[in-house]
């Protein structure tokens, strides 16, 4: 066996990491370079690898840091499967859309500053399109499933509690009479966290490739989280103004819309107008509704009360730019979620 690391290895984004076994070629992520200038002009270089040798891609979850680059692998060449959960399959539609669309808008602006210096035009990262093209190779799995994907190869999902979908990934690669575990860790979420389930422990593997974000940091508690959250509501009710809550998209959108719908009448919640203004969180959103089986026990026991009656009824989401811009005129009451 034999790994080598393209990605995410003295650096936090970029996880791309092939794995050669035998004759096979698995890739484990093709995320995308993130940061400078320079660190991101490197997203426009060949692959280090020839991408028409790679026989499969385990991505495991859907953040664009992980996932990012596969359009480019398939325009440059790739032609498998790639494996991973089927949520995180829905995430990566909504998710590498978005991305093409503002690698589009990025190249547009771009060449017009070049047009002004008589300088050629840039191409896209990649597009729209090309975002679309690639989801026709992914095959969406489900956890705890052992099954074979290559010859010699079989593949075992369990989550990581990080976002929907995103999975530590087994391997089991047979070779004549002898088989080794492999173990890749993506992102690992943190334990005791709303809406989804803890990350599952592994039990045995011959080699482990493990991130190491945090290092030896510790995270506040949840209940900490909690509180600030609590406080800053009475602070603004008291002083008669509006929330802005900042919020990535996907995972912590989700995770506040859980605590007000925990909270709703104890927090004195109805007083406030929600609003939900970020495109990209109301399709996250939708995508977690229809992976509802994957919440934790507390999440689907709420998700169970609301499809009978409304956990937020004061909940506004703007799907259009008017109705995004109509709350600038909100002066007070209201909780503005954008990200």
């Amino acid at each position: 066996m034999n790994i080598q690391f393209f990605g995410a290895a003295g650096e936090v984004t970029g996880s791309c990491h092939l794995v050669k076994f035998g004759s096979q070629r698995i890739l484990l992520d093709c995320g995308l370079i993130q940061g400078g200038r320079k660190d991101e002009a490197r997203n426009r270089e060949p692959f280090p690898f020839d991408p028409k040798s790679i026989d499969a891609v385990v991505l495991s979850h859907a953040h664009i840091d992980h996932s990012g680059r596969l359009p480019l692998l398939v325009k440059a060449g790739f032609s498998g499967s790639i494996y991973t959960h089927r949520a995180c399959r829905d995430l990566c539609r909504i998710m590498l859309k978005d991305a093409g669309f503002l690698s589009e808008k990025d190249a547009e602006w771009e060449n017009r500053k070049r047009a002004r210096k008589w300088l050629d035009p840039v191409e896209p990262l990649f597009t729209v399109e090309d975002a679309r093209v690639v989801m026709s190779h992914f095959k969406g799995l489900v956890y705890a499933k052992k099954q074979r994907i290559l010859p010699g190869v079989s593949l075992r999902l369990s989550d990581a509690g990080h976002i929907l979908g995103s999975s530590i990934v087994e391997l089991w690669l047979a070779e004549g009479e002898e088989t080794r575990k492999l173990v890749f860790s993506g992102d690992l979420g943190r334990s005791g966290m709303p809406v989804l389930e803890d990350p599952v422990p592994i039990k045995q593997a011959d080699l482990v490739i493990m991130e190491s974000t945090y290092g030896d940091r510790l995270h506040r508690s949840w209940k900490d989280t909690q509180c600030e959250i609590h406080e800053v509501l009475n602070l603004a009710t008291h002083g008669k103004g509006n929330i802005l809550m900042p919020a990535f998209a996907v995972g912590r959108t989700q995770e506040i819309l859980y605590l007000f719908a925990r909270h709703y009448k104890e927090w004195g919640l109805d007083r406030w107008h929600i609003f939900l203004d970020s495109p990209m969180a109301i399709e996250a959103t939708r995508v977690f509704t229809q992976h509802s089986d994957l919440f934790d026990a507390d999440t689907a026991g709420l998700w169970r009360q609301h499809k009978k009656n409304t956990l937020l009824p004061n909940l506004h989401i703007s799907r259009t730019a008017n109705q995004s811009m109509a709350i600038n005129r909100i002066r007070s009451g209201a909780i503005i979620i954008a990200g």
